[in-house]
């Protein structure tokens, strides 16, 4: 196998995040001058009454929306990132992924980033995390308007980077989204849970399930010295 392909949040990086609690709103009130009921109340509604199942939408002109109707004096992307800020409570990437991504390189293997994710949050915490180099290609869901476990996401990806599924193993920490969405475009998946894996009635085998990073490691390894 010599392509690669890793969801983000919950794979590579471990992160916690609140967008729902008043003290949260409360934070993003203060920089629009605002209540954090208000906030919240406005922003919900620019976002809309939710898309079709597995469309996605792009936040940044929500936020540029939503900092023009107060008058605070944020560009978008600098207001997003104030946004995401107040909602990060821990970010970081899981130990040795640096070691994970050289390691398949320097075994002859391409890495792809294909993550549900807003890019006006994701490219900036990439860089943060000292990611943004280490894959030879990216998509998020907000760029291209479908998200997991639609096989438009895959799709899409594929083409972009002219992949052939059967080529190609994805690694995610999602039954539904991550392994159900691949093994729908006949992508072999690798399974790992971690605290932000999604927790489902009926869901879907992974071809490969590993327990901790340390396995996903050498079974990856494994797979990319693997004869063509």
């Amino acid at each position: 196998m010599k392509n690669f392909l890793f969801d983000l949040y919950g794979t590579l990086a471990d992160i916690e995040t609140d967008e729902e609690s008043p003290e949260f709103w409360e934070r993003v009130g203060g920089m629009l001058h605002t209540d954090g009921r208000s906030a919240a109340q406005t922003y919900r509604k620019l976002c809309g009454n939710g898309l079709p199942d597995w469309r996605e939408t792009d936040l940044l002109p929500v936020m540029e929306k939503l900092a023009a109707l107060y008058g605070a004096q944020y560009g978008a992307a600098d207001f997003a990132g104030a946004f995401r800020a107040a909602s990060v409570k821990r970010l970081r990437c899981y130990p040795a992924v640096f070691e994970l991504l050289a390691g398949l390189r320097q075994r002859g293997a391409k890495t792809y980033l294909l993550s549900n994710a807003q890019a006006c949050f994701t490219y900036p915490e990439l860089c943060a995390l000292g990611l943004a180099d280490k894959f030879d290609g990216i998509v998020l869901s907000s760029e291209i308007g479908w998200k997991k476990p639609s096989p438009h996401f895959f799709e899409r990806a594929l083409k972009k980077f002219s992949l052939k599924a059967h080529d190609c193993v994805y690694i995610g920490n999602d039954l539904r989204d991550d392994v159900g969405g691949a093994q729908g475009v006949g992508i072999k998946t690798v399974y790992i849970q971690t605290a932000q894996s999604g927790r489902y009635a009926d869901p879907p085998a992974a071809d490969i399930t590993v327990t901790s990073h340390e396995e996903l490691f050498s079974t990856l390894f494994s797979l990319a010295e693997e004869p063509q």
